[in-house]
């Protein structure tokens, strides 16, 4: 069964990416209130991370590790790709770039940092963090634990909040992003509230990771929006909140569409999208 308003939400985290590279701009008129409004969308990336969770959660349910590994690899790979070849020969055409082979392959495979091999266009960071994510579950399946859902949600929920403290341990990034294991959190959550309801576990989980993720939104604004006031960033936590409401909805099935076409087209196009957001 497709989840149609789990399209249209992935649609409108996208929509909202490309209008914060394209429209927001610090210092400058040229787009107006509009400006004002985009410099926040660098949020749908959080969206994105929280809609990854629930859908990787379900993705994941009742799968062997195999099959979960090739429907992750067709669904990143092969467009990630096309992307990585777009953007070297336009990178070389317009602006005389020198690619190599090397890092060309490296690009390829999403792990050139692990091996020192700098990245063909930045905006694949998420991608990174997401193929993390996919290996954690791998292993998960792999170990045939994925089901056991309290034990390692909640040791994953417990060292992000270390982390968020202290920065440790420090080794946490090198498998899993701890500024944004907040928002994958969250989506296994809103997964557990749709398939098996309201209850104790996922409220503490849903609400452990909208403080987390609040408390990353205030940080993190000022990364992203330009010397920004206290305003604009306790704005940004605001939204967030919003996000969590609306995923929340869903979950309990009450943000229910028609399967129309139109949507479902609407959800394809927005990796391809997002990947070209740049």
């Amino acid at each position: 069964m497709r989840l149609v308003a789990l399209d249209l939400i992935r649609f409108f985290a996208a929509i909202f990416v490309v209008f914060y590279h394209y429209t927001y701009r610090p210092n400058s008129t040229d787009f107006g209130y509009l400006s004002y409004i985009s410099q926040y969308g660098y949020l749908g990336v959080p969206l994105f991370f929280m809609i990854s969770g629930f859908v990787i959660a379900l993705s994941a349910h009742n799968r062997t590790p195999v099959k979960f590994a090739v429907s992750r690899f067709l669904r990143l790979y092969p467009t990630l790709w096309v992307c990585v070849i777009f953007t070297v020969v336009v990178a070389s055409l317009l602006s005389n770039a020198n690619f190599s082979t090397k890092q060309i392959l490296a690009n390829f495979t999403l792990l050139n940092e692990y091996l020192g091999i700098s990245d063909v266009d930045g905006v694949y960071w998420t991608l990174k963090q997401e193929l993390k994510f996919y290996f954690c579950v791998f292993l998960l399946l792999i170990f045939n634990v994925f089901n056991k859902f309290r034990i390692w949600i909640t040791g994953w929920i417990l060292l992000t909040a270390i982390h968020a403290i202290s920065g440790q341990p420090f080794f946490l990034g090198w498998f899993i992003s701890p500024g944004y294991s907040p928002f994958f959190i969250a989506g296994i959550g809103f997964y557990l509230l749709h398939k098996e309801g309201k209850s104790s576990f996922t409220t503490v989980v849903i609400f452990s990771s909208l403080v987390l993720g609040v408390i990353k939104a205030y940080e993190q604004a000022s990364g992203f929006i330009q010397s920004p006031v206290f305003l604009e960033r306790l704005t940004a936590p605001i939204i967030v909140i919003g996000f969590f409401v609306t995923m929340y909805a869903f979950s309990l099935g009450k943000l229910q569409l028609e399967d129309r076409r139109s949507y479902v087209v609407l959800g394809s196009l927005t990796y391809p999208l997002y990947l070209r957001k740049h």
